[in-house]
């Protein structure tokens, strides 16, 4: 006992008494860890801590709302109005739908010989097509009061054919003339036209063409 109290050592007593501090330190941290580790009891504060818990990189996440689209809605398309004309392309020409005129090729022929008579249509509004035929067009000579030839006689003078009549678009058909006299059935043999001033007219569905002279020498 005395010893322990009084330390025997050619050292310093105080060195005796540092070592013993020491190891008791020693000692009393392993008794330490040995009831930390098998004292059966836990720190709550640990235990709260062992739970599972929230990273805190993890971003929360959030459930996707549905935002209602154009496509459940009813939408109105706008048309653009395309510009039609009044009078389609293939509707038949009608007297009240274009001009006709009559025009001799020559103003002055020699008596008994063929003159030309140009027939042409201008389009008063819309296109058309006009059937040109003996009993649509007529076109007639006359002296003063006097008839001196008429398709209305002479039927096959005017060529079958349709013209397609627009503004700014010429349509023309011709019908000849044989410098001659005409009558019923067109007989031949009819004298000749004496010479003077004769006046040529066209008509079209009751729409007549003014009237255009030329002499016979």
């Amino acid at each position: 006992m005395s010893s322990l109290l009084r330390p025997v050592g050619h050292l310093p007593a105080s060195v005796y008494w540092f070592r013993r501090g020491l190891v008791l330190a020693v000692l009393a941290l392993l008794l330490f860890l040995i009831l930390r580790l098998f004292g059966g009891g836990e720190d709550p504060q640990n235990t709260a801590a062992s739970g599972p818990q929230q990273d805190p990189t993890t971003t929360p996440s959030v459930a996707p709302t549905t935002t209602p689209t154009a496509t459940g809605k009813k939408t109105e398309k706008t048309e653009t109005p395309v510009k039609t004309s009044e009078t389609p392309r293939d509707t038949k020409c009608e007297g009240n739908d274009l001009r006709i005129e009559a025009l001799p090729v020559n103003r002055k022929i020699v008596s008994g010989s063929v003159l030309n008579f140009v027939i042409r249509f201008d389009a008063v509004a819309d296109e058309c097509k006009a059937s040109i035929d003996s009993g649509e067009l007529t076109v007639t000579v006359m002296s003063g009061n006097d008839l001196i030839w008429t398709t209305t006689h002479c039927g096959q003078a005017i060529q079958r054919t349709t013209l397609v009549v627009a503004k700014g678009k010429q349509a023309v058909t011709t019908v000849p003339w044989n410098g001659r006299r005409s009558g019923p059935g067109c007989l031949p043999g009819q004298p000749a036209a004496k010479p003077g001033t004769y006046v040529v007219k066209a008509t079209f569905d009751d729409r007549e063409s003014t009237v255009q002279a030329f002499q016979v020498v």
